[in-house]
Parts: C-alpha cells; structure tokens; sequence
C-alpha cells in the first residue's frame, strides 16, 4: 500500500512539474489576457458553428472583429505620437518632490486617446488628456523618489489601449536628462580625531600646537619666536623668557570605509545595506561641512580625500549611482588606498568580522533592519540598532559627542 502510495506520488509529481516555466509563463499571460480570454471565446463560437448551426459563426465573426479592433487601432494611434520626458532638477534627496515636463506631438489627422505613461520603479502611472489631431500638448507633474539612485531606473514609454483595453501599444520615451537621486541624510556628531601627530594645514583650529587660536600652555622662549607671545608674568617668576603655546590650524582627514557587500546586508529600501549608504553619506556631509578632508572607499571606487563642496558632490554622486557589489571588507581595507594620516571610519553590519582597534567600526544591527539577530562578537564605535533610532544615534551616540557634550 505504500509502495503505491509513494508512485501515485510521484507521478503526480512529474505530471503538475514544470518542465519550461518562462515559456509557461508567457503563455499563461497570453491565455489570462482579456485578448486572449476574446480569441478563445472566438475560437470556441466557431467550433460551436461547426458542430451545432452556423449562426453561431456571427457571433465568433463578432468577437473576432472586436479583438482586431482593440489590437490595430492602439497600434496606429503610438505610431502617430511622439513624447519625450524631462525633469526640471539634476539632482535631488530621496523624499524631495521634483518637476517633471512631458512635450507629447500627435502627427496623426485625429485625436489620440488613451494615452498614459505605464507604472516603472522611476514614476507612478500617469494619464494623459486626449491630444487633438496634428496637436502638440505640454504636462507637468511632480513626483517624489522615494530611494536614491541614477533616474530614470528602467526605460521609460507611453502607452495606450483605446478604445476596449486590449492591448496596450507602447513607443519607446525620449528622455532628455537623468536624475540623480542622493541618499537621505541625517545631522552627525564632531569629526573623529586623529591619535597622530600628521596636520593637514587648513582653517579648522585643534588641540595641536600651533601659532594660532587658544592657549594650550607655556614653554621656554626658542628664538624666532613671536615677542607678542611672550608671558611677561611667567617670564618675570622664572627671570627667563617664556611664550604661550597656541592651538595650530589644521584640517581633520577622515576615510569613511563603505561595506557594500550584499552577502552581508538585508536587502530593500530600509534594510541595512541602504542605510549604511545613508551613514556613508550623512558622515560625508556633516564633516565635510565641519571643514575636515572627507575621502571614501566601497567598491571599486577610491574616492581621494579632499575637502569642500565639490567633495561632497563626487561622493554622493557615486553614492547615488552604487550597484551590486559582493566585494568583501577585507579585501577592500587590503588594497592599499587608505590614507596613513586619515581616521578610518568602517560602516558594515553585525556579519563582520572584527577590525583592528584603530577603526572607528560603525555596525549595523540587522534584526533591526528587517533582518536576523546575530551575535556581535566585537565592541563597535557606534552601534546602530534601527531606523528609528538611527538619527539620533548619528548625532549623539559617539564617544566624541559624548564627551563634546
């Protein structure tokens, strides 16, 4: 009995297998469409016109004329028009609204109807107002991208299925410019400071000896030293010369170190892997506006650290155009692009290995972040455990906050 049992099984098995599933696929689009549901009613009225009496055969001959139709006219009517999309902005942030103008042309001698922009991952579905004969018509709506990326994401068309719905007829849409979407970003607590003693010489005043901002203590006179420094009241106690010590002017440099690798991230627009790039960019914003010299790595891409708002762009440019990416962190701190004076700052989640204790690691906790809990075997500079909490822990979970405040 079970030795039945198991071949029952099994032939059932091989009979409901699907030996093609793409071409499976496409068929049952085609069979499931209202067009196809139409011919196969048409095929059936004429099978019945055959075996029962030929009257039947108007209605197959009905049904047969309704599917041409519904499949010529939308046809001709995208032959006849011609549109192209342009935004109004460059670049925006992921939520930011932005302008779209579309120009549509119709050639033909009469009205389009019908006509629409189809659903994509770069816009919502959009109608179109009927377009006279030999008309040209100018829309503009606005959209909101809700993740950041190089727009338009898949390419783009117009489309219509006037008059009975049938089949949709689409041309292909000009687009005129992209649009690069940057990563949101959140206010981040002080730059990182260095342990070193390498200055890049610039207008931001630190804790260093220098010649300029405020008094770090004394020492005795060297020559070549400013008279305007000399402390006459300790001068006089030690019968020598002693001149105040100054803050210095330097520049902060920091390397913000990007684990992109998607083996070890959740995917979606609110796994970790986004918001690490969302870290990424807000760390390059709040310290490159900070005045330190901000350079970046993920990739394949070295991003040199410089300093100034061109910076900023060059990286969340690349930040917005970052793909697929399985690189993994070791190999990427191994190629020998990290600046020897700059502060490492590494961003990855709770599948890391542990770094080195000169690292400033910034760990995402993926249960919180859509994925499993995991154990984290290492003590991270910042670790962050939602996108709830996630704005905040920017701005004050640092040591450096910490003490700033």
């Amino acid at each position: 009995m079970a030795r039945t049992n198991r071949w029952r099984q099994r032939i059932k098995a091989l009979a409901e297998y699907d030996f093609a599933p793409e071409f499976s696929k496409k068929i049952r689009a085609v069979v499931l469409s209202p067009l196809g549901v139409l011919l196969l009613a048409a095929g059936v009225s004429a099978l019945v016109g055959l075996a029962l009496h030929p009257r039947v055969f108007a209605l197959a001959g009905g049904l047969l004329a309704v599917a041409v139709a519904g499949v010529i006219w939308p046809w001709m009517t995208i032959r006849g028009v011609k549109a192209s999309l342009q935004y109004d902005r460059s670049r925006v942030v992921e939520g930011e609204e932005v302008g779209t103008t579309s120009i549509v042309a119709n050639r033909l001698p009469w009205p389009a109807w019908g006509l629409f922009f189809p659903k994509t991952d770069s816009m919502e579905v959009v109608s179109l107002p009927t377009i006279g004969g030999r008309k040209q018509s100018r829309l503009r709506w606005t959209f909101t991208p809700t993740m950041r990326g190089e727009y338009p994401v898949q390419a783009m068309s117009l489309a219509t299925g006037f008059p009975f719905g049938l089949y949709d007829a689409k041309c292909a849409l000009t687009v005129s410019n992209t649009l690069l979407v940057w990563p949101r970003t959140f206010p981040v607590g002080p730059v990182p400071v260095s342990d070193g003693a390498d200055v890049v010489e610039g207008n931001v005043t630190r804790n260093k000896v220098g010649g300029t901002g405020d008094v770090l203590g004394v020492r005795p006179y060297r020559r070549g030293d400013s008279p305007r420094r000399i402390h006459w009241a300790q001068s006089a106690k030690h019968d020598r010369l002693v001149v105040c010590e100054l803050q210095s002017n330097s520049r902060p440099l920091v390397m913000i170190v990007l684990d992109a690798n998607e083996a070890i991230h959740t995917p979606g627009a609110d796994g970790s892997r986004e918001w690490a790039i969302r870290v990424a960019a807000s760390f390059a914003k709040g310290w490159l506006e900070a005045g330190a010299q901000v350079g970046a790595i993920w990739g394949d891409v070295v991003i040199p650290p410089r300093s100034g708002g061109e910076q900023l762009q060059r990286i969340l440019d690349s930040l917005a155009r970052l793909g697929s990416c399985y690189k993994p962190l070791q190999e990427l701190l191994a190629n020998g692009k990290l600046d020897p004076n700059a502060v490492p700052v590494v961003i990855t989640s709770d599948a890391s290995q542990p770094l080195p204790p000169n690292f400033r690691t910034v760990v995402l906790n993926r249960s919180g972040f859509g994925g499993d809990v995991n154990q984290i075997t290492f003590q991270p500079w910042l670790l962050l455990n939602s996108s709830e909490e996630l704005p905040q822990q920017l701005r004050h979970g640092t040591a450096e906050a910490s003490h700033g405040s």
